[in-house]
């Protein structure tokens, strides 16, 4: 599986990441930001398979291609809809608008290839026991809250006084094999071919961990598609 949505993963080094990215265009997600005290955050994400493969392909872009930073916007409607129940309307939570997604590019550490070789199965904390011994500064991807530009202040990490209630977009940082590692779990979990947990669980230092240090804890949870007759098209 080294060509997805007519991207090969041999070429991507070569290409221009901007036009990568801009063939991608927006994501079809749900992102739900949670946390109503200042040490407690998770964020939980929401999508088809086909865009949990955008953005590993966004994340390999950054990696290797020519592009340090990327803002995908979040097309919220349907699959918000759908989720909405999910969300509590108390204080504290809220749904972010977009992902940026930015890469530390010391050049020691930027890949030149990419080779995907699929998993047998999944486990819902995929990186364990890796993850409590690995050095989570250059080898696990951080996640944190931004605010959208022109809507909101950007969020205080640990003072205890960002109101969640208002618009963010999810910020994905770390060194180039971090993402990569990051687009490696995204594809085996947008293969509906391998079997795995119902989500996957990337949780902060102290626990099973899976994401580098002041990061969130997050969560992807992968949503089939509705076969309902509105929905593919069936007029009987």
């Amino acid at each position: 599986m080294n060509q997805l949505m007519g991207i090969s993963f041999r070429k991507l080094a070569l290409a221009d990441a901007n036009q990568v990215v801009a063939s991608i265009g927006s994501l079809n997600c749900a992102i739900k930001v949670r946390g109503n005290s200042h040490n407690f955050c998770c964020i939980r994400i929401y999508s088809e398979a086909k865009d949990l493969q955008r953005l590993a392909i966004t994340l390999l872009a950054c990696a290797m291609g020519t592009q340090h930073q990327v803002y995908l916007p979040i097309d919220t409607g349907d699959l918000a809809e759908k989720w909405s129940y999910r969300w509590n309307p108390n204080p504290g939570n809220s749904f972010a608008k977009g992902i940026r997604i930015t890469t530390v590019r010391p050049s020691i550490d930027q890949p030149k290839s990419f080779t995907y070789t699929p998993k047998r199965r999944l486990k819902r904390y995929p990186w364990f026991p890796w993850s409590i011994t690995c050095d989570p500064q250059t080898e696990l991807p951080v996640f944190t809250l931004a605010g959208m530009p022109g809507e909101t202040a950007c969020p205080r990490l640990w003072d205890g006084r960002r109101d969640l209630r208002e618009p963010y977009m999810v910020c994905i940082g770390g060194h180039p094999k971090a993402l990569i590692r990051l687009a490696r779990l995204l594809l085996d979990y947008s293969d509906t071919n391998i079997p795995s947990d119902e989500d996957v669980v990337l949780e902060t230092e102290g626990g099973l961990r899976g994401v580098g240090p002041l990061s969130y804890e997050v969560r992807f949870e992968r949503v089939e598609p509705c076969r309902c007759p509105a929905c593919v098209g069936d007029s009987s």
